[in-house]
C-alpha cells in the first residue's frame, strides 16, 4: 500500500482487518461448536470487505486494486496453503486412526501413574507431526474425554494435558502456517527459529512433564480405547 493510503489509516486500525478475521472465525467456530466446521475462505473475505471498507480516501475501485496487488504477496499465500493443508492432513490422521494408535500405544505400554505424562507426551508427538494445535486439540479431544470418563478423572485437567501438548508441537513443527509465515517474513533460516524455540518451549515442556508425572500418580490403569495400528503411527 502507498504512503498516501497509509496516511488514512493510523493505529489500531491498521491491524482492524486481523482482529476481525480472529473474532468472525471464533465467534462463528463457537457457536456451531467446531473449528472446522467455519469455512476460513469465508473469515477472509469478511476481513477483505473491512480492509477495502478502512481505506478512505480513493475511489473504491483504486482501494480493490490496491488490495488486490498486495494480497498477492507470496509470504502471505504460502501461510493461508500452509494453514489449509495442514487442517486437511490433521482430519487425515484422525480418519485413518492414527490418532487412536498413538494414544493407544501409550496406554499400552505405560504404567498407570504414567497415563498423563503419556497423553500430553502423545499430544506433543502428533502436533509436532502434523503442525497444527488446533487440529490436534479437534482430533484428541473425543478420545480424552472418553478416557477421563472411564478413569472418572476430571475431564477439564484430561483436556489441559492435550492443550498444553498441543501447543508445544505446533510450536516446533516444521509444517507449522505459524512457523513458516514467521521464517519468510523475518528472512530466517527454519532451523535458526527452531532453535529459538527450542530454548523457550523445551523448558516449560521439561517442567510441565515433571508435574504431570507427580499428578498421574493417583490416576488408576486406563482401558485401550481401541486395538494399536503401529503402521498407522509411522
Amino acid at each position: 500500500m502507498s504512503h498516501n493510503n497509509t496516511a488514512h489509516i493510523n493505529g489500531l486500525v491498521a491491524i482492524s482487518p486481523i482482529a476481525v478475521f480472529l473474532l468472525f472465525y471464533l465467534a462463528v467456530s463457537l457457536i456451531v461448536g467446531d473449528f472446522y466446521k467455519m469455512p476460513i475462505a469465508v473469515a477472509l473475505m469478511v476481513a477483505s470487505a473491512w480492509a477495502v471498507v478502512i481505506m478512505r480516501g480513493t475511489p473504491l475501485s483504486k482501494r480493490v486494486e490496491i488490495f488486490s496487488r498486495d494480497a498477492g504477496s507470496s509470504n502471505v499465500m504460502y501461510m493461508i496453503w500452509i494453514f489449509l493443508l495442514a487442517g486437511a492432513f490433521a482430519s487425515l490422521a484422525k480418519e485413518i486412526g492414527a490418532v487412536e494408535a498413538t494414544v493407544n500405544l501409550a496406554l499400552k505400554y505405560l504404567p498407570a501413574e504414567m497415563i498423563i505424562p503419556g497423553l500430553f507426551f502423545a499430544a506433543c508427538f502428533i502436533s509436532l507431526s502434523i503442525g497444527t494445535s488446533v487440529g490436534t486439540v479437534v482430533a484428541l479431544a473425543p478420545l480424552t474425554v472418553e478416557l477421563a470418563q472411564s478413569e472418572s478423572g476430571s475431564i477439564p485437567f484430561f483436556v489441559a494435558t492435550v492443550l498444553s501438548g498441543a501447543f508445544f508441537g505446533d510450536n516446533l513443527s516444521f509444517i507449522s502456517d505459524t512457523t513458516i509465515a514467521a521464517t519468510r517474513t523475518q528472512g530466517c533460516k527454519m532451523n535458526d527459529k527452531f532453535k529459538a524455540n527450542l530454548w523457550i518451549a523445551l523448558p516449560a515442556a521439561i517442567a510441565t512433564l515433571v508435574l504431570y508425572i507427580f499428578i498421574g500418580a493417583r490416576v488408576s490403569h486406563a482401558e485401550l480405547i481401541a486395538d494399536t495400528n503401529p503402521w498407522l503411527i509411522i
